[in-house]
């Protein structure tokens, strides 16, 4: 059998002792590593700049340019690149210097062998480990994403087709959904994926301000409509002219912006507050709602007439229990995106976590989940999340299976996370079998996926669906 080609990982040795040099390239070739040379930190920047390498090794004192200098342009021109310092002097201070510069770890001379191996070993593990998460991460943004919508569940994918075929139209937009399931993403994806994208996007919450104050946002007032009006002020809709306006909880207006709003989308005219100028705007809306715009019009709370207006065109999100397996692409997004709260310690959320998310019921959906991520970020002590502050009406989680702890331990992040949902996938089965007590059709029903589907997925769970059946009493 022929043994597996590894491509060797490259090492530069910058330091003008011609004896240290040739003793630590022989020391590092017996090792596997493809060593490069250089006399000086000129010489260095210059082969730097033509040869990609893992790691660099330099002096602190040279001639044509200290080990300090170095270091500051090396993490200028190639950020990424870790360097090693070494000084014959055993300066503290000016090993410090050199790391709080951005150099990665230091020794002194004469350098114990085994002690500079074990340093290198360790820098280039660290920079395998930062390399594949960055691999990771950006195939979980092609292969998940769409204008920041993270997701890899078909309820969303079935979204995400919604605002392909849409976003480059003028039609009006109705987007329904609980709060905190990501309304205003969809409402600047279909922007951002529209003609308009190089145009405002101007976001609105209506049940932010009282009726009065709210009128006066959307379509702006004249000079001396009311006390305190000193000037003549544009509305959001004319801030949003050749753009898209998204007004949020549009189901809170009052029935007299109702009217107005109605007089906008009709004839794409209105008046400003206090005036009797008829103006036109080129503006697309978007509106989103928690509420039952449907509802409310049988009870006579909104316009019927305004709801067939905003309902050209209806999205719905999916709650996120009803997307679990979102969960932890959302929980990497965000670990990602507040790395800064721990100076970018805390780098993963341990596997015992990631099972307790997956049987929370998430009522507050993806802000819920957000904030979450971001308090345990900052209460982490170490650089992996070992609990999430949950609320206690949650559901517990249940205990790791021996196989499940091996996956954590030994596969890669991407197989672990997979092995996650696979996980939640079973448990979410075994309930909706228990709950329709094993009827197939009330299933699918629920589910709003098809007969053929979860007979599939009961085979490839070696789930026996007679288990749940009803059984008449003996």
């Amino acid at each position: 059998m022929s043994k597996e080609h590894v491509i060797p990982e490259r090492i530069f040795v910058t330091d003008d002792d011609r004896a240290f040099r040739l003793a630590t390239k022989t020391l590092l070739e017996d090792e596997g590593y493809v060593v490069g040379l250089a006399s000086g930190g000129q010489e260095a920047l210059g082969i730097l700049a033509h040869e990609e390498y893992d790691l660099v090794l330099s002096d602190m004192v040279m001639q044509d340019m200290s080990g300090i200098d170095l270091v500051r342009v090396v993490k200028q021109r190639w950020p990424d690149l870790p360097v090693i310092m070494v000084t014959g002097f055993g300066s503290i201070q000016t090993a410090v210097e050199a790391m709080l510069l951005g150099a990665t770890d230091y020794l002194t001379k004469p350098c114990n062998n085994d002690e500079l191996l074990l340093k290198i070993r360790r820098v280039l593990e660290l920079q395998r480990k930062d390399r594949e998460l960055k691999l990771l991460r950006e195939e979980l943004r092609n292969s998940y994403s769409f204008g920041n919508i993270i997701s890899r569940s078909e309820k969303m994918r079935g979204v995400i087709r919604q605002i392909q075929q849409v976003a480059d139209t003028d039609v009006t937009i109705l987007i329904q959904g609980e709060s905190g399931t990501g309304k205003e993403l969809v409402a600047r994806a279909l922007h951002f994926n529209s003609k308009r994208r190089a145009h405002p996007f101007v976001a609105t919450s209506c049940s932010a301000l009282p009726e009065n104050l709210l009128e006066s946002e959307l379509f702006g007032y004249e000079k001396g409509a009311f006390t305190g009006a000193t000037r003549t002020r544009a509305g959001r809709f004319e801030e949003a002219h050749t753009g898209t306006l998204f007004l949020d909880e549009i189901g809170d207006i009052s029935p007299a912006v109702q009217t107005k709003l109605l007089r906008v989308l009709q004839e794409k005219t209105f008046q400003r507050v206090g005036g009797n100028a008829s103006l036109t705007v080129d503006t697309r809306v978007v509106a989103a709602t928690n509420r039952n715009l449907e509802v409310m019009t049988s009870q006579g709370d909104f316009r019927e007439d305004l709801f067939y207006r905003l309902n050209v065109f209806p999205i719905t999100l999916p709650p996120l229990r009803e997307r679990l397996e979102d969960v932890p692409l959302l929980a990497e997004h965000f670990l990602v995106r507040y790395a800064s709260l721990s100076g970018g310690r805390v780098k993963a959320i341990a596997p015992a976590v990631f099972h307790g998310m997956m049987n929370h019921s998430w009522r507050g959906n993806i802000r819920e989940l957000e904030n979450l991520v971001k308090r345990a970020i900052i209460k982490c002590v170490g650089d992996t999340i070992t609990e999430m502050d949950l609320p206690s009406g949650s559901a517990p989680a249940p205990p790791l299976a021996d196989s499940s702890a091996a996956i954590a331990q030994n596969t890669p992040y991407k197989d672990y996370l997979n092995a996650i949902v696979r996980h939640a996938e079973e448990n979410y089965l075994v309930r909706m079998l228990r709950l329709c007590k094993g009827n197939i059709n009330q299933i699918a029903k629920l589910m709003e996926i098809d007969r053929k589907t979860i007979y599939r997925k009961m085979a490839e769970y070696s789930i026996d669906p007679s288990l749940y059946r009803s059984r008449p009493e003996a």
